[in-house]
Order: C-alpha cells, then sequence, then structure tokens
C-alpha cells in the first residue's frame, strides 16, 4: 500500500505544469490570465493569519529569514491591532483612508465652489487641499476655512489678474503648505480687512512669490501668524495694520525681494517676530522693516534674526516697548538701559539740622541716555516697561562751608527721594578746605518711572556743604 501510494503522488507532481494558477472559491474552472492565486466569493472573506506582534523592529514571532512584502494581522500583543507588513527591516502599517464629508480637493479653479462677482466664497471650516498648479482668474474668500496642500514647491495658486488680490474679504483662516502668487501689475496675494472681528489668520509652510505686492493684512481682533513663511522675488512687500496679535516665526526674505518688505502701521496690542532672516540688497531699494507708521504697540520683540546685506535694515525708531536682540541691529531692551550724568557748575548744597539728609544740589548735564531719562539735576529717571535690577554707582569730591573741623558726612543714593542705607559712605573732612573724593554704590530695582539721586547728610553740625565734583552712571 504504501508504495501505491508513493507512486501516485510522483504521478500527480510530473503531470501538473510548474507554472500552474490557482483559483479559491466559486468558478475555480475561470481565473485571471494574469493571476497567480485568485480569491472569489460572494459572502466570505480572506482571512490572513492572526499574529501577536510586540514590536514593529523584529520579525518575531516569525523566526525564519522574512522576504520584504509578508502580510499580517497584528492581535493580542503590544503593537497596535491591524494589517501590518514587513519592508525588511520593520513591521508598517497599512493605513485606512478615512474619507471626509467637508474635504474638496483642487486641481483646477473649477473644483472651487462657483464664483460671485468676481469672488470665491469658499465653505466654512472645509478643507480644500489643492493638488498642482490652480489658476485663478477670481478672488477668494477664505471664510475661515482651510487651503492646503501637500508641498508648497509642486502645490500652487496662481492669480493672474492685473488687478484685485487673490485673497480677499473679511474672513480669516488656515493656509498651509501651498505658494500663492500673483505676479501680474496692480494683482496683490492678500488684501484682508478683518474690521475688528475676532479672527485669526493663519500661514504656515508657505511661499509666497513672483507677486508683483503681497498686500495688506489688517484690523485683525485675533491673531495673525505667519510660521516658516519664504518670501522669494516680489516687487513690493506686505503691510500690517491694526492687527491685535502679530506673530512671525522664522520668516524667510530672500535677497531677491524689492522695496520694502514689511510694513507695520496703526496700534497692535503685541508684535512678536522671532528668528529667521531678512536679506537686503540695496540694488533692490530694500527695506527689511518699517515702523514709522506705528501708532501705538503694548509690546514689541524682535529676537534672534539675521539682518543682513546691502539694504536697510529698519527704517524708524522702537520704542521703549521694543525689546530687539537680532544679528545686525543694536540690541534694544530694558535689560540695557543706561544713563549717566556729570557736574557742570556747583551750588550750595543746605544743611539744616545735622543727621538730615537732602539732595546734593549743583547743575548737571545727562549723556550716554538709553531708556533713562535725566529731567532735572542730579537725576536719572528709568522709563523702560519693566521692572529691572540696575547698579549706580556715583564718584564726588565736597568741601563744607564755613569754619570748624574734623565733620563727618554721610554719602548716599536715594530712590524716588528716599534714601537706601546700604549705599551709606562716611568720610570725615578735616577742615574746609579739605576734599574728601568718594565712591558711593549700590544695587537697585527700579520700576517704570522710579528715579535715583545722590544725597548727603551732615553727622556733625548744620554746615553747608558744596560738591566740588560729581559723576552717577546707572546701568
Amino acid at each position: 500500500m504504501k508504495n501505491i501510494i508513493i507512486t501516485l503522488c510522483l504521478l500527480t507532481a510530473s503531470i501538473l505544469p510548474t507554472s500552474a494558477q490557482v483559483k479559491i472559491g466559486n468558478n475555480p474552472n475561470t481565473i485571471n490570465a494574469n493571476s497567480l492565486l485568485e480569491l472569489e466569493s460572494t459572502n466570505m472573506g480572506f482571512l490572513p493569519p492572526r499574529v501577536i506582534l510586540n514590536s514593529i523592529n523584529s520579525v518575531a514571532p516569525l523566526t525564519a529569514t522574512t522576504p520584504p512584502g509578508m502580510l499580517i494581522y497584528s492581535s493580542g500583543g503590544t503593537v497596535t491591532d491591524g494589517y501590518y507588513f514587513w519592508n525588511g527591516t520593520k513591521w508598517l502599517a497599512i493605513s485606512t483612508a478615512i474619507a471626509r464629508s467637508n474635504y474638496v480637493l483642487v486641481k483646477s479653479a473649477a473644483d472651487f465652489p462657483a464664483a460671485v462677482s468676481g469672488v470665491i466664497i469658499l465653505l466654512s471650516n472645509t478643507i480644500y487641499e489643492i493638488n498642482g498648479t490652480v489658476v485663478l482668474t477670481n478672488m477668494i474668500d477664505l471664510n475661515n476655512s482651510i487651503i492646503r496642500g501637500v508641498g508648497a514647491v509642486d502645490d500652487i495658486l496662481l492669480y493672474t489678474p492685473a488687478g484685485g488680490a487673490l485673497l480677499t474679504g473679511a474672513h480669516g483662516g488656515f493656509i498651509k503648505n501651498v505658494t500663492l502668487a500673483a505676479p501680474s501689475g496692480g494683482g496683490q496675494v492678500f488684501n484682508l480687512n478683518a474690521a475688528g472681528a475676532l479672527l485669526n489668520l493663519i500661514i504656515e509652510e508657505c511661499i509666497v512669490a513672483n507677486s508683483a505686492s503681497i498686500g495688506l493684512i489688517s484690523n485683525f481682533g485675533g491673531s495673525v501668524y505667519l510660521g516658516m513663511v519664504v518670501f522669494e522675488n516680489n516687487t513690493n512687500g506686505i503691510t500690517f495694520q491694526n492687527d491685535n496679535n502679530l506673530v512671525e516665526f522664522n520668516g524667510l526674505w530672500g535677497f531677491t525681494n524689492q522695496n520694502t518688505y514689511e510694513k507695520l502701521v496703526g496700534t497692535f496690542n503685541i508684535i512678536q517676530i522671532f528668528g529667521g532672516d531678512r536679506v537686503t540688497l540695496s540694488a533692490n531699494a530694500a527695506t527689511a522693516l518699517d515702523i514709522t507708521g506705528i501708532t501705538t504697540v503694548l509690546e514689541g520683540t524682535i529676537k534672534e534674526v539675521m539682518f543682513i546685506g546691502t539694504g536697510t535694515y529698519v527704517n524708524g525708531t522702537f520704542s521703549d516697548l521694543w525689546e530687539v536682540e537680532s544679528f545686525g541691529l543694536s540690541t534694544v531692551k530694558d535689560d540695557v538701559a543706561s544713563g549717566s550724568f556729570y557736574l557742570t557748575a556747583t551750588a550750595t548744597t543746605v544743611i539744616a539740622s545735622a543727621n538730615m539728609p537732602v539732595k546734593m544740589l549743583g547743575t548737571t548735564t545727562a549723556v550716554n541716555l538709553f531708556r533713562v531719562t535725566s529731567p532735572v539735576s542730579n537725576r536719572l529717571t528709568y522709563t523702560g516697561a519693566k521692572t529691572r535690577r540696575c547698579i549706580v554707582v556715583c564718584s564726588l569730591t565736597s568741601t563744607f562751608t564755613g569754619a570748624g573741623s574734623n565733620k563727618y558726612f554721610s554719602f548716599y543714593i536715594a530712590q524716588n527721594g528716599v534714601i537706601l542705607p546700604g549705599s551709606k559712605q562716611q568720610v570725615i573732612l578735616k577742615n574746609n578746605t579739605d576734599q574728601g573724593p568718594i565712591t558711593v554704590s549700590c544695587m537697585v530695582f527700579l520700576a517704570p518711572n522710579d528715579y535715583i539721586e545722590a544725597w548727603v547728610e551732615n553727622n556733625t553740625d548744620g554746615t553747608d556743604m558744596i560738591i566740588q565734583n560729581l559723576n552717577l552712571a546707572l546701568k
């Protein structure tokens, strides 16, 4: 019997073709000509092996050499249940696409809603995914929707008319991974005016290029955020006007841009520009930033931005409410507030009685003031926006009037008219020709509009004093 079975197996193997196709299920005698294996059923499915995966980086629990393309279903392990295939080094999940009801794939202008009076009003809270170059002859009202691409280099919104703007209207929205361009003279990329409404405009990882004018973004009561936006080969830049909260992160302005890149006009709550670069060429009449039109800003910051090139970096002067710390610009912040004054004319400091401190008299001239003023002689007033720690150093010589000898005097720094005991330095003057050089110093915390002065006290009697030399510095 054993010999008969072996003979039948060998006979069967010899008559089967080596390139046979296999069909399992309904209609087993019909098979697609291109199929090596075909499954057919109207009421059953394909069930792959269930495997317990505990790591996507290990072929286990499979043991033999596993070729790329091996398909399994992970079930019951620490790896999330689902279909996985081996790519040669790890298991990769086979994702399941989820259809969205608020999604539109845009390959041409015809995929947008129909224009009304030259404006395409997008559906609110809808995602419009740009695929390729979409040429537009009508303007777009974002209407708080989302425009996105897969990559800004390949996914482009190109506005061709010589007037109007690619993006217009009174709404905000979200734009990501697309190129925005309005190359025709008279056209703009932006002409957005939110009229003070509490709306946001977010633009991320986009390219704004080859445009006659980037345009205007104004009156957003929420936030305007530009993150990692690249600007190239634009003839005229952008104006931000009366926007509540303007934030720019890692923006890149290349040397191919011309004229003024960014202009800030009107009233702002916060302006924050962080990272990136502004490359300007004088040959392009390029100015990186124009702040001459700012009426009010509660807090402005420019940090870690590279200003380079032969053009103009900043047109205008930063107020005391700005903090600027960037390559190419002078550091402007409360932490470097400083100033000093020196005596230019002596005067008698009248002392009514012993141990009664008074402000030293004389005419002083202030120099090197930054966020510090000197409204009257022998006074420095801090005008920064934040409380800061300062060092005060005062050097002086003095004599006393009248007769007598061996008189003791104490010298102080006073803050807002109150002497600081920790600054006290005492000397003894032997007679009225003795000039005792002395240095008074201390550390103080100054709030906005706090002021410091040099004071003196006669610890012996009511003899008056004359300050011969006086230099005081705050830093």
